[in-house]
């Protein structure tokens, strides 16, 4: 194309003699800015669609961390109520007057307890990722930036309410434990499931190994654990939420 115009150039140029040489070097001049400012133009193409396939490769890395925070929150959201369930049923047996083998053995039995803890540990490396690379200032403004903010302050929010009920829970065990009420309940079971003893003769026993303040108090605890149950499905939301966000903004600048 600059042959073109140097041609066209020559041309005028050549039909004045006296200003040939003036018209030529004004027409090189001309044609050495214009070939500047198409390289200049390529170059920003190039660079800006080098940028945004590295910034949705970021986004891509994102979604997979995301899809994986998915699976584990429901994982540990399961736990979580599930040992709800049991503290809720621990409360109400204590509670009763009268006490059968069957609630007991029920109790005992139970897969999910509250002397189990859980943490939930987001997969971060694409959003740090994504921060250190400067990139995420492309996103200013987006509601991609707003939900990974919010997503992952809840995420903190849930690690330390973990922190919380899991180090309460332990710190009440560990009176019941020094104070031979989980040993204690532990034998009475293994006794019954075996029918190596009767039931009645424990009753009084039970009622007062479950009534134990600091066992009480372990699946109090764990049962009022309601914020933390929230937050777990509000990541979950803002999770889908996002992975759709970053398919639509990748879908439309492919």
């Amino acid at each position: 194309m600059i042959g073109f115009f140097r041609k066209i150039r020559k041309q005028l140029a050549d039909d004045n003699k006296p200003l040939k040489y003036a018209r030529y070097a004004i027409g090189e001049i001309v044609l050495v800015v214009i070939g500047i400012l198409i390289a200049l133009q390529i170059n920003n193409w190039n660079t800006k669609n080098h940028e945004t396939k590295e910034l949705h490769n970021y986004l891509k890395n994102i979604q997979t961390n995301l899809q994986a925070d998915l699976l584990s929150i429901e994982e540990i959201r399961i736990f979580r109520d599930s040992t709800v369930a049991y503290s809720q049923k621990y409360l109400r047996l204590a509670k009763k007057d009268k006490i059968t083998a069957d609630d007991f053995i029920s109790l005992e039995n139970s897969e999910y307890k509250v002397q189990f803890d859980k943490y939930f540990r987001s997969h971060r490396s694409g959003f740090e990722t994504l921060k250190n690379s400067g990139f995420i200032g492309k996103l200013t403004g987006t509601n991609i930036e707003l939900k990974l903010n919010e997503y992952y302050f809840i995420i903190d929010k849930i690690n330390e309410e973990e922190e919380s009920l899991n180090n309460s829970i332990e710190s009440m065990e560990n009176i019941a434990f020094s104070n031979n009420i989980t040993l204690s309940l532990f034998n009475i079971h293994k006794k019954l499931k075996a029918k190596e003893t009767n039931f009645d003769a424990h009753k009084k026993e039970i009622k007062k190994l479950l009534n134990f303040p600091s066992m009480m108090g372990a699946n109090f605890r764990n049962r009022e654990n309601i914020p933390l149950r929230q937050n777990y499905r509000q990541c979950e939301q803002i999770a889908h939420e996002l992975i759709s966000e970053i398919d639509i903004l990748i879908g439309n600048q492919e």
